[in-house]
């Protein structure tokens, strides 16, 4: 799904993308962005952002999946300037984040996996990754957010603007 016939110019994802993203069970995907042509196609990375959400759990497993079923490394990706406002709340995104990544590692050990921690925001870093990747693969709603919200600020963000198919994963 991409951008729909009837929507207003400059509209990057379509509507109907919109709400099945937002509304839909289990995983969506999003096949938008740049064609590339064949001859000059490198496979890159498969890409998940991953908060310790449960989202993002489920994201993280699809993720290694998909790189398996690609032959492709998995890039993990974990942000910490959106980190909680609590006191040590990037620190224990960051706990969070290496336990989900030696769980992975453990039941996908046919997977190379590289671990990326920045202190920057999840959208820049998850945009920025999606130059060279394959497929982005994020959680329906991360930790913050208001509940009840269907998409997540960064989920909504790279659905619009991701350079490469984007997945959104949305917690059983």
């Amino acid at each position: 799904m991409c951008g729909g016939h009837g929507g207003l110019a400059g509209l990057l994802l379509g509507s109907v993308s919109s709400q099945v993203a937002a509304h839909a069970r289990g995983r969506v995907v999003v096949v938008r962005g740049h064609w590339r042509p064949a001859a000059a196609y490198v496979p890159g990375p498969v890409v998940v952002g991953v908060d310790g959400s449960a989202a993002s759990q489920a994201a993280v497993t699809f993720a290694a999946e998909e790189a398996a079923l690609r032959g492709a490394a998995l890039l993990a990706v974990c942000a910490l300037a959106d980190s909680p406002g609590s006191l040590g709340g990037a620190h224990v995104l960051q706990e969070d984040f290496e336990k989900i990544m030696v769980s992975c590692e453990k039941e996908h050990s046919d997977v190379v996996v590289r671990r990326q921690v920045a202190d920057s925001s999840a959208r820049a870093e998850l945009l920025r990754a999606t130059y060279d990747a394959q497929m982005l693969i994020v959680g329906s709603r991360g930790c913050g957010g208001e509940p009840g919200m269907m998409l997540g600020s960064v989920s909504y963000a790279v659905l619009h603007h991701a350079r490469c198919p984007v997945s959104v994963v949305h917690p059983r």
